[in-house]
């Protein structure tokens, strides 16, 4: 580490303020950068040429592009490993340090790897040190130790604040260079809502750094901070910066994370847009130049090279040496030139088609153009020493002192985001481009992506890609889609490509990829082993599987892999995308620690009376209503007395039409034509399986229309199930999820007809309103409610079903009806213990994937004579009615009823034989009871279970079979 760089001033396009000095650690050491710095160039400003050691065989890596390219620059941040330090702010105070080195970044002792790239062939760890076979556990042991780059504290506790976002658009924009920006405007010039997404911290892409002219007078730098301003007035254009796409999905779904900057108060954003049209303005990035030893720290991305000066006032070195193939190439080093840099010469790879204007600057500069060379090979143990330089050929070669090698072999356009959205595409020859052949719905390319390098052409393309987008949105933009395209057609167009693939050389040391040290031979070795194509070749050495995907090796590789080949026509195939399309962190993905859930009517009644509320799949729901977690207090009082329960979660639905029958005939297992008016009907709901998947009441309200209910679990998924189960019949019936349009209120207890009394004039006495009737009437205030009498705690019960909006008003009517029967709350924890002891069963604690009807004891409720509905599950409940082996649901009673065991705990004798379901001290009974699903040789009474659980240091819990159900066997007090 050398003395802190004197960084350059006064140029227009920097975006640092170097007046303003950010303190951080590096390695422990304090440092400073300064306002505007990523870590990456505060870093390099302060003379770090080695961020840290390759994957594989640990050799040092360096700066080499500025947008994440790499894995080159990845370093451990405040805790946090694997943080690329080239795409993240700099703040104050942050602790920076190297990863995957056994010692220091300049002296890793692990280095020797370096000369050991003989024993690792491609796809070594496919074919060595699994013979003989117990070498396998120790190698595995050893490669998971040096298997990836940063270490993850386990203690580490991340307190920043991750956000989600979900703007609506109806284009969506990618990339804010030039095209993009114009296709924005164009786009909110016809009212449309247009949200715009830049992996930059700013808007200007190719133009922002850049000071050719746009036109006389006007630098391109300038046209960058133009369009920024004009997009940034737009009040319908939502500008996201410093946000990178990570995912692209059916009808224009896209995700992308965005990066917090500094006055932010939050860390990363993920970021969510259903998009009528998308337009893709993702520019090119730089395809690497493949040469030996391409990645040593000081070989520089031409653009990395002229932004690091540009931007952030950093000349990149003192004496370099240029090997490009395109004019942006050119004109970054007649720019360094100006900026100070010494230049040995220019290496073209092209033999001609130079722009004669960046010819006569280079000249005028006296910086040599040597056409149709190209670097070899780059000296220099830690950084570079010297350049070798070769014709195409390799006929002749030339050295050269340098600590700089800045090389581009060309452009590839960054087309991540048509792949992801199953763009096609194919090999054009004139630009060297992957260029869509087949777009997307809805989905439209614009600007350097498709080869053009004009920039009037480059806006044009902008401007027709997002009225295109306008078009979809269903805009009349026929005449100014016209004029666009011919303003288009009369500038340059796509400009020809290098298709240059690697120097002449072998390729031991030439790296095709560099986050997972793949080289050139590695690729020969992969062809020799059978693996012929791209996407083969890829997986089997690992290249472009690394955090930067495809950003080095996805443009070379197939094209290395076209010319390995070297038959006529052979043509390069690209290799695939996956999500994400560039790294994001866990906690981004996972968002704010927002409980993202559903409420019933009555949220707030509970809470305001002492309800303790947990989460229930989608929904809060009260657990309790005290300290005291046996809620015995609760229990008690719905035996003796009157208690209410909140029981809105339940799914509620009407069906109706012709066919409505038919419908719920297929679906359940009874016979639904037997449903008597005024009468519920029971019933349950089997997979194909004959597995138990929702039970529930039916209720016929006139004729061909009926009203039903259904598990909590269940009620977000009937709709599709019914219309699953339905959808080649073409049988006529409607069906309406009422879930949350009607809340549910169960009063329950000997009491509560008294205080169901009082509240309507209904007659509502047993003779009137029998067990397993249904009823609607009015209650005070004119309120319609529908009301079951069931009895699922076991005891006089009713189920008021209610509109929503109205729930709170019926609530506290029943409790101010209630209060001289001591009526109060019982919470979820309550009515399991009440339900357990009656022997009721709950969807996914008594039954699980493969619990048929019989298994939990309602074999019963299928009815074996409708074969016409053609049932769901009917067949297997007839294959599996007789089987003796199976499970069986059971009573259970402890022997020693101060031991209770937990659920989900095992019954065992040599092997395990079931599992305890539910199990709970009961007040009522005195003892500890539960529910069990166990094989069904041991389901017989009286049966000795052994329990086992964690920590019982061997000594087994002692349960026996008992009948079911523990309270109340002859439903007297369901009844009263």
């Amino acid at each position: 580490m050398s003395m802190n760089l004197e960084r350059l001033s006064d140029l227009p396009t920097l975006r640092v303020d170097p007046q303003r000095e950010i303190p951080f650690t590096f390695q422990g050491v304090a440092l400073n950068g300064v306002r505007g710095d990523t870590v990456a160039t505060a870093l390099v400003a302060n003379g770090t040429r080695i961020f840290g050691r390759s994957l594989k065989y640990h050799r040092p890596r360096g700066l080499y592009s500025l947008d994440g390219e790499s894995s080159n620059t990845m370093v451990n941040v405040d805790g946090v490993p694997n943080v690329m330090a080239e795409i993240t702010p700099l703040k104050s105070g942050m602790a920076v340090k190297v990863q995957n080195v056994k010692g220091s970044a300049d002296s890793d002792l692990l280095g020797f790897m370096d000369r050991m790239d003989w024993a690792m062939p491609a796809g070594f760890y496919y074919k060595t040190m699994h013979k003989p076979a117990r070498m396998w556990p120790t190698a595995l042991k050893q490669i998971r130790k040096a298997a990836g780059l940063g270490v993850l504290d386990p203690q580490y506790r991340d307190h920043g604040v991750y956000e989600e976002v979900y703007p609506t658009a109806d284009v969506c924009v990618i990339g804010g260079g030039p095209a993009g920006m114009c296709a924005a405007l164009a786009a909110a010039a016809q009212g449309l809502r247009v949200v715009l997404l830049e992996r930059r911290p700013w808007l200007g892409g190719v133009f922002e750094y850049r000071t050719a002219d746009f036109a006389a007078g006007l630098p391109l730098y300038q046209r960058a901070r133009d369009l920024s301003a004009e997009v940034n007035s737009a009040e319908n254009i939502r500008v996201f910066t410093h946000t990178a796409m990570i995912g692209a999905y059916n009808d224009n779904l896209i995700t992308a994370c965005q990066t917090g900057g500094a006055g932010d108060h939050f860390v990363e954003r993920y970021i969510e847009i259903r998009a009528r049209s998308v337009v893709v303005a993702t520019g090119c990035i730089e395809r690497p130049l493949l040469f030996e030893n391409n990645e040593r720290p000081g070989v520089l991305q031409a653009g990395c090279a002229q932004r690091l000066a540009r931007t952030y006032g950093l000349l990149p070195g003192d004496a370099a040496v240029f090997s490009v193939g395109h004019d942006l190439g050119l004109e970054a080093a007649v720019d360094l030139t100006d900026l100070g840099l010494s230049i040995s010469c220019v290496a073209d790879i092209r033999e001609d088609g130079q722009a004669p204007e960046l010819v006569a600057a280079l000249e005028e500069r006296g910086v040599a153009l040597m056409r149709g060379w190209v670097a070899a090979e780059v000296k220099g143990r830690k950084g570079v020493e010297q350049a070798v330089l070769t014709t195409i050929s390799g006929t002749v070669r030339k050295e050269f002192q340098c600590d700089l090698v800045v090389a581009s072999a060309g452009l590839t356009p960054v087309n991540g985001p048509l792949n992801l959205a199953q763009g096609k595409f194919a090999f054009d020859h004139h630009t060297g481009y992957f260029l869509p052949v087949q777009m997307p719905p809805r989905m439209h390319a614009a600007g350097r992506m498709a080869g053009l390098n004009h920039p009037a052409a480059i806006e044009a393309a902008g401007t027709r890609a997002g009225l295109a987008a306008a078009a979809d949105c269903g805009r009349d933009v026929a005449g100014e889609l016209k004029t666009a395209e011919d303003q288009a057609a009369a500038l340059p167009g796509p400009e020809r490509g290098c298709k240059l693939v690697m120097a002449p050389v072998k390729g031991r040391k030439t790296f095709i990829c560099f986050d997972e040290d793949t080289t050139v031979k590695n690729v020969r070795q992969a062809m020799q082993a059978g693996f012929d194509v791209p996407e083969l070749i890829k997986r089997y050495t690992a290249a472009g599987t690394g955090p930067g995907q495809w950003g080095i090796p996805g443009h070379n590789l197939p094209l290395l892999v076209a010319q390995e080949h070297g038959e006529p026509g052979m043509t390069a195939r690209p290799t695939t995308l996956r999500v994400p399309m560039v790294p994001v962190s866990m906690a981004a993905m996972a968002g704010a620690a927002h409980d993202m859930c559903k409420r019933t009517p009555l949220h707030a009644e509970q809470e305001k009376t002492g309800g303790v509320m947990r989460r229930v799949g989608v929904w809060q729901r009260a657990r309790y209503f005290s300290e005291d977690r046996t809620c015995r207090e609760e229990i008690e009082n719905v035996r003796g007395n009157v208690g209410l329960l909140d029981a809105s979660t339940l799914g509620k639905f009407r069906i109706f039409g012709p066919d409505a029958l038919k419908a719920l005939q297929r679906v359940y297992v009874s016979d639904m034509a037997g449903m008597v008016a005024g009468k519920i009907k029971y019933s349950a709901m089997c997979n194909d399986d004959g597995c138990l998947v929702d039970d529930g009441v039916v209720v016929q309200q006139g004729e061909h229309d009926y009203y039903f209910t259904t598990s909590t679990g269940r009620a977000g998924q009937t709709v599709e199930w019914i219309r699953y189960h339905t959808r080649y019949d073409g049988w006529d019936f409607h069906l309406v999820n009422l879930t949350d349009g009607l809340g549910v209120i169960n009063i329950a207890g000997p009491k509560a007809r008294r205080v169901l009394a009082r509240i309507t004039a209904a007659d509502v006495s047993n003779e009137a309103f029998p067990h397993a009737a249904y009823r609607e009437f009015s209650v005070n205030g004119g309120i319609g409610v529908r009301a079951m009498r069931l009895g699922f705690v076991g005891e006089l019960s009713y189920e008021l079903h209610v509109p929503s909006s109205y729930m709170p008003a019926v609530w506290q009517m029943l409790e101010e009806a209630g209060k001289e029967y001591g009526i109060r709350n019982f919470g979820l924890e309550a009515q399991n213990v009440l339900r357990m002891e009656k022997g009721h069963v709950i969807i996914g604690s008594e039954s699980e994937q493969r619990t048929t009807l019989h298994d939990v004891g309602l074999g019963f409720l299928w009815s074996r004579n409708k074969p016409e509905a053609r049932t769901v599950g009917a067949v297997a409940l007839k294959q599996t009615e007789k089987q003796p082996e199976r499970l069986k649901l059971v009573g259970i009673r402890m022997e020693n009823s101060d031991e209770t065991p937990r659920d989900g705990s095992i019954i065992v004798d040599s092997r395990i034989r079931g599992r305890v379901c539910v199990a709970r001290y009961s007040t009522t009974l005195a003892a500890s009871v539960g529910l069990a699903l166990l094989d069904a040789p041991l389901a017989s009474r009286d049966t000795r279970l052994e329990i086992f659980e964690d920590g019982c240091q061997g000594q087994h819990k002692i349960a026996r079979v008992v009948d079911l159900p523990h309270y109340d066997p002859q439903g007297k007090q369901m009844r009263i």
